[in-house]
C-alpha cells in the first residue's frame, strides 16, 4: 500500500468539510455519452453551435427539442455508478460534510444520495422559458403547452432545456 494513503485518509477523516468535482468521465461509466470524446462524443457527430447555443435554438428549435428529449431518455434510463454511490454513501455517513460540485447535467448524484450538488451547467430534466416572460410575469414552464419545444400558453414564449449552452 502507498504510504501516502493512510496520511490522506486520515486528512479526510479529520476534515470538517470537503469537497468533490466532477466532470463527464463520472457520468460516461453510467452509460451517457460525453460531449468531447474524439469517437464517441456528442461533438464528434453534431456541430455544437447547432445544438447547444441559444442561436442554435432560434434557428431550429424543434430540431434542438429531439436531441434533447433523447438525451433526457438517457439520463432516466441510466443508473448511478460505482462512484456516485461512494459518495452518495459518504455523503450519507457525515451528513453535512461534503459537498458534489459536477459540470453534468443529469441527476445521478442526487439519485446517489447526494442532496448537497451543485450542477455548474445546470439541469437536462428541467425546463426554463428562452426569454423573460413579455407580459412582466412569471409563467410557469410546468404549464407549457404540448407542442415540441413547448410553448406558454399566455405568452407564446418558448420553453427550453435547463442548461447552459454556448454563449451563456
Amino acid at each position: 500500500m502507498d504510504a501516502a494513503l493512510p496520511a490522506l485518509r486520515e486528512r479526510i477523516r479529520a476534515a470538517r468539510r470537503g469537497a468533490v468535482l466532477t466532470g463527464a468521465g463520472m457520468s460516461a461509466e453510467s452509460g451517457i455519452p460525453t460531449f468531447r470524446d474524439a469517437m464517441t462524443g456528442l461533438w464528434s457527430r453534431f456541430d455544437p453551435m447547432q445544438l447547444a447555443s441559444e442561436e442554435g435554438f432560434r434557428a431550429d428549435p424543434g430540431r434542438v427539442w429531439r436531441c434533447y428529449a433523447e438525451r433526457r431518455v438517457g439520463v432516466q434510463a441510466a443508473q448511478p455508478n460505482a462512484g456516485h454511490r461512494a459518495l452518495g454513501d459518504f455523503a450519507r455517513a457525515h451528513p453535512g460534510r461534503l459537498t458534489v460540485i459536477t459540470q453534468n447535467v443529469d441527476d445521478l448524484h442526487q439519485r446517489a444520495g447526494n442532496t448537497d450538488t451543485i450542477r455548474l451547467h445546470g439541469d437536462i430534466l428541467v425546463d426554463r422559458w428562452l426569454e423573460p416572460c413579455r407580459r412582466g410575469r412569471a409563467c410557469d414552464p410546468a404549464a407549457a403547452g404540448s407542442s415540441r419545444p413547448p410553448r406558454c400558453a399566455e405568452c407564446g414564449n418558448l420553453a427550453r432545456p435547463g442548461v447552459v449552452w454556448f454563449g451563456e
